[in-house]
């Protein structure tokens, strides 16, 4: 786990995501705060979050799960 803060790009690449797909974890719940118009993602809240998202029972339930939320 890396410590510390990041810009979306860099929490992206943390996570091995696009910003796109981190803007949307964003408004799916992931811990952020907003400094002067800056988004800054805490890296041990993005592995809380996956932590909270790994799939017990069906990866493909979850992936559907994601699309669906994604496409409202």
């Amino acid at each position: 786990m890396t410590q510390g803060w990041g810009k979306i790009r860099q929490a992206a690449s943390y996570a091995g995501v696009s910003t796109r797909t981190m803007r949307d974890w964003l408004k799916m719940g992931l811990k952020h705060s907003r400094v002067r118009g800056c988004i800054l993602i805490k890296f041990a809240d993005i592995d809380t979050y996956l932590e909270l998202c790994t799939a017990n029972n069906n990866t493909e339930d979850l992936i559907d799960q994601i699309v669906k939320e994604c496409l409202k």
